[in-house]
């Protein structure tokens, strides 16, 4: 059955009686962390809606999941901060858009450094006139360094994924300083990676003939990429439970949510699946839970930094990965729990 086409004022009013809608599902996660007004994202909203015409031909139930989202997340829509952007993204399941609000690379970048565990982030392009100077060991005593070209020729600094002639990205590259080290992490990407990224999304590179590439890795492909490196970055930093960090992975995983929806089936299973290999056995996960269970650690905290719903999903390439991280964080559990307390200590001479 052909799809009814609904009038373009028809379609803004129902986008914004699922804005008041929203409301409700809004308050439900801002309680959690209680950053936004809801009043004056509704505003920003309306703003993104008028300025996106294109919004208002999506699910207007999408726009409630978007709101929702938003508050946990905790970024705000406010377009001089940009953090979050409300973006039509393709549904290959439902063969129709969504309203998604999809975090930028600036508010990923703010989430890192609100959890106060990682002081300074940067996430850069490296572009093929900078390769001379650019240099990267990621040894015992990492460090990175990258003399970027301001002032060359605009097209020798050109991101451009669907045309290779033209485009001039070599890769990117995330730097994290954490509080309690005086080592950079370092994330690199070269173009192939990005590329495999960017081809998996159905807008991007649209498998149903006649369909002309768009979304955003065409029209912001610079921050795409450079979000694309602190999402892989946060996979590999330190596990933590802290609420700030939980809340840096709740923006990820809504992210990784969002691109797998314009994701085909067949690709996703062939290609994705192919590469990543397969799932944690049930021993593997038995031995996570045993590890999590003896630190007071929810599995949440452990599948969640995956992009996953659960354990048994988390692929076996990572096992080797998350069990050195939960055995570190183990023996400082127990090193913590071990050390008495200046208090304990001074009682302990005066008797």
């Amino acid at each position: 059955m052909a799809r009814k086409i609904v009038p373009d004022d028809q379609a803004r009013e129902r986008m914004v009686q699922a804005l008041k809608e929203s409301k409700r599902r809004f308050d439900v996660q801002n309680k959690k962390v209680a950053m936004l007004g809801f009043e004056h994202e509704a505003r920003f909203a309306l703003q993104a809606l008028a300025n996106n015409p294109s919004l208002y031909k999506c699910d207007p139930e999408t726009l409630k999941d978007a709101m929702a989202n938003l508050a946990a997340m905790g970024l705000s829509l406010n377009p001089a901060s940009q953090q979050v952007a409300l973006i039509p993204r393709w549904n290959s399941k439902k063969g129709s858009n969504d309203v998604t609000a999809c975090p930028m690379y600036r508010g990923l970048m703010k989430l890192a450094t609100d959890t106060g565990l990682i002081t300074n982030i940067t996430a850069e392009v490296v572009f093929e006139c900078e390769e001379d100077s650019f240099d990267v060991d990621l040894g015992s005593n990492p460090y990175l360094t990258h003399k970027p070209r301001f002032f060359a020729d605009p097209a020798d600094r050109v991101v451009d994924l669907n045309d290779s002639a033209n485009n001039k990205m070599v890769g990117s590259y995330c730097i994290a300083e954490f509080k309690n080290s005086e080592k950079p992490h370092i994330t690199l990407m070269d173009l192939t990676e990005v590329l495999a990224i960017a081809k998996a999304s159905d807008a991007f590179n649209p498998r149903k003939e006649g369909r002309a590439p768009s979304g955003p890795w065409l029209n912001w492909p610079a921050e795409m990429v450079k979000k694309a490196v602190i999402r892989r970055a946060t996979k590999q930093w330190p596990l933590s439970d802290d609420a700030k960090y939980q809340q840096l992975l709740t923006a990820v995983h809504i992210d990784n949510e969002a691109e797998a929806n314009e994701q085909h089936t067949k690709v996703r299973e062939d290609e994705v699946e192919a590469d990543m290999g397969e799932p944690l056995t049930e021993e593997q996960v038995e031995t996570i839970k045993d590890l999590c269970s003896t630190q007071d650690l929810s599995t949440e905290a452990i599948y969640r930094n995956y992009a996953t719903n659960s354990l048994s999903k988390i692929k076996m390439k990572f096992f080797g990965e998350i069990h050195e991280k939960l055995l570190d964080r183990q023996r400082r559990w127990n090193e913590a729990k071990a050390k008495p307390t200046q208090e304990a200590v001074e009682d302990g001479v005066a008797t």
